[in-house]
Parts: structure tokens; sequence; C-alpha cells
């Protein structure tokens, strides 16, 4: 083989190892993030519901309604907001307002409002409609805030 041969098939290893271990980098970074948004998308998140029931005084809408969410499995919460929120007479003097949501387990969960003049207002939050983790109640006319940490799953 002439040098000139030589010279050439060393250069062509030494651009051949460079982009293997390139690729094997891009492939190693590439791979963390990927087993990192795999473990988001498969973590446990609960089906919470926010609850804010009102007595005495206006019980037609509550107002300023903030709460978190999970936009995506695995993420902390986003703080939402609507402006009012219409309530459902229960028959018994108070009207009831809920909203479905997902929260990732072991991140915070947390629901406030403001009930109409001269009412109180009781928040709490459910897991799976049926577990509560948190319930608070306000001075008349005065916001209500509720706020937990879900629990994770038990494995």
């Amino acid at each position: 083989m002439s040098d000139t041969a030589a010279a050439n098939r060393l250069s062509s290893m030494k651009k051949m190892m460079i982009g293997s271990a390139a690729l094997v980098f891009i492939v190693g970074a590439t791979g963390c993030s990927a087993v990192e948004d795999f473990n988001k998308s498969t973590s446990d998140s609960w089906a919470v519901t926010y609850e804010v029931s009102v007595a005495g005084g206006d019980t037609s809408k509550i107002t300023d309604v903030r709460y978190l969410e999970s936009e995506k499995r695995g993420e902390a919460g986003t703080e939402l907001s609507l402006a009012s929120g219409q309530t459902t007479a229960d028959g018994q003097g108070k009207a009831v307002w809920s909203l479905e949501s997902i929260v990732t387990a072991e991140k915070d969960a947390s629901i406030s409002a403001v009930p109409g003049k001269g009412a109180t207002a009781t928040c709490r939050i459910l897991l799976d409609g049926v577990k509560e983790i948190a319930v608070e109640t306000s001075a008349p006319g005065e916001r209500v805030q509720c706020a937990a940490n879900t629990p994770a799953f038990s494995k």
C-alpha cells in the first residue's frame, strides 16, 4: 500500500471514529431526555375534584376562581383562573360549584374563590371524587382557599 493510500485510510478511520463518538454522545444525551419524558408520561396522577359550596347571602355564583392543574402527567400544577363560576342549588339552602382536574401524585392541588355578597364559602379537594384531602370555610363574603399535596400512590 502506498503512503498516500495509507494516509487516506488513516484519515478516513479518524473521521469515522470521530463521527461514531459524536453519534454515541448525541444518542446518550437524547436517551436521558427520552427516559425523563417517559417517566413523566407514565407518572401517577390523581383525578381531583375541586368543589366550592356557598350558603347564606348571594349563592348564585362565585368569582375569581383559581385552581392548580397539571398540563401534562408528571408536571407540577399550573394556576388557572376563571372570572366566575355558576353554582347549582342543592335543595338544602346552599349551592355548589365543582370542576374536575388532573394533578400529578405528590404535587400541589389548590382551589380558591370568592363567594357572593354575604355568603360563606366552603372549598373541598377530593381525590377520585371520594377522598377528601382538604376543606376550609371562609367568613361571609371573603375568599376561601384549600390547598394540599396529593399523596403518592401505594405500591
